[in-house]
């Protein structure tokens, strides 16, 4: 649902900024199989002022999949297009990886490169120092400020991934929830939906409100998942983040200083969630949260856009 919300949330950000303009949407596997033919397509059929925007998330890395690929395959073709690459965590494994993602990404002297966290931004700027390159929040980030559920709340919800990227083990995490369960009811679960995608896109907007209305309906979460991190805030929850085996979690919850640092908090263990929990339980009143992000940066964001192929300085 994470990854879902993004594109939810981009496509209502194009709707509301670009309303004249026509929106042509492509998966990443039709531009990169060859067998389409997509690329010339493309070339025969775009001009020089046509924006190419590509979706934000963790795919500007060598973990898998084919969107940092397509992200190449794209820029090589078309280096002198107006490009926004969405927010972006940067993590590669293969030091031949990175340089040839380096190389390929900075033909590209008409795109803003926006990245979600610190460690990805200094990343960035290393790595693509032709490119415009510049720090900015994870777009779900708008959202929040957007929902008022009234539930009586009750519980902790814990929000925990099952992959590859968990720190904690699962016995770690199960003897957790015990000793949380004195301080109330625990409930388990994850940002993953068994639902297919295609059928969530067909009323998306009603999936990720149901998702956030989920969070609505505890005293507290606490999660390794980015965007239960998120989904938490926006359903005006607490959220305590635990730390997974890279830095998007945690240096992604560094938005929230001094912005909303009575409701976000970092925990070092275990044991320290613990103590959060305790004391966020014993004292939360539960304001509604403002809408800093959508305000600050996404509203911003189309006078950053407009300026693209009229200056290349990076920064």
């Amino acid at each position: 649902m994470g990854d879902l919300a993004q594109y939810f949330c981009i496509r209502e950000w194009i709707g509301r900024n670009y309303p004249s303009l026509p929106v042509y949407e492509f998966e990443a596997t039709t531009i990169v199989d060859t067998r389409f033919g997509f690329l010339g397509k493309l070339a025969r059929v775009i001009k020089p002022n046509d924006l190419i925007f590509f979706q934000s998330g963790f795919t500007t890395a060598d973990r898998g999949g084919c969107h940092e690929l397509m992200h190449r395959v794209v820029i090589d073709r078309f280096p002198t297009a107006r490009i926004l690459m969405m927010p972006q965590t940067i993590f590669f494994h293969s030091e031949e990886n990175r340089l040839r993602t380096s190389k390929s990404y900075n033909q590209a002297r008409n795109m803003l490169f926006l990245s979600r966290d610190k460690v990805s931004y200094e990343q960035a700027l290393k790595m693509f120092p032709d490119v415009q390159n510049v720090l900015y929040p994870d777009i779900v980030t708008s959202l929040i400020g957007k929902y008022n559920f009234q539930h009586q709340r009750h519980g902790i919800f814990m929000c925990c991934r099952n992959d590859y990227e968990k720190f904690y083990s699962a016995d770690e995490m199960d003897e957790f929830a015990s000793k949380l369960s004195d301080l109330d009811t625990v409930d388990m679960g994850d940002t993953t939906i068994s639902t297919h995608y295609l059928k969530i896109r067909e009323n998306l907007g009603q999936f990720v409100s149901n998702q956030i209305e989920l969070f609505s309906k505890y005293k507290l979460t606490i999660t390794d998942r980015y965007h239960g991190t998120i989904f938490s805030l926006a359903a005006n929850t607490p959220v305590i983040v635990i730390k997974t085996k890279d830095h998007k979690v945690t240096t992604g919850a560094d938005w929230f200083k001094g912005v909303y640092d009575d409701s976000v908090m970092v925990a070092e263990s275990l044991d320290h969630a613990y103590e959060l929990a305790q004391k966020i339980l014993a004292s939360y009143d539960y304001p509604v949260l403002q809408p800093f992000f959508k305000e600050k940066y996404y509203d911003a964001l189309p006078a950053r856009v407009a300026q693209l192929g009229k200056t290349n300085v990076a920064g």
